[in-house]
């Protein structure tokens, strides 16, 4: 079993790797969590709530944002049924 410091540098490790992740704008890959790390240290634990609540928070941004779009699809896709979709309209105002 680690010593405390290995433990901690284990868990340090992984969380910077999280926090990379949460604000890195295009991941690259998908997240597999770590099978070998050893019981949480108690000195990680308050950095684990800070990303556990920046994920929810990011979440939550993340849905209100599908809701958005999902809103303005919705709303082209009404215009193209009018025929909205053919593209703009010029008039001409000199004839």
């Amino acid at each position: 079993m680690p010593d405390n410091a290995q433990a901690i540098a284990a868990w340090e490790h992984t969380l910077d790797q999280l926090e990379l992740d949460l604000h890195n704008s295009q991941p690259t890959e998908v997240w597999v969590p770590p099978t070998d790390l050893p019981p949480m240290p108690p000195e990680v634990v308050d950095r684990v709530r800070r990303i556990l609540d920046q994920q929810s928070e990011l979440l939550l941004q993340l849905e209100s944002d599908r809701r958005k779009v999902r809103r303005h699809l919705q709303y082209l896709d009404a215009n193209a049924a009018k025929g909205m979709s053919s593209g703009p309209l010029f008039i001409d105002t000199q004839s």
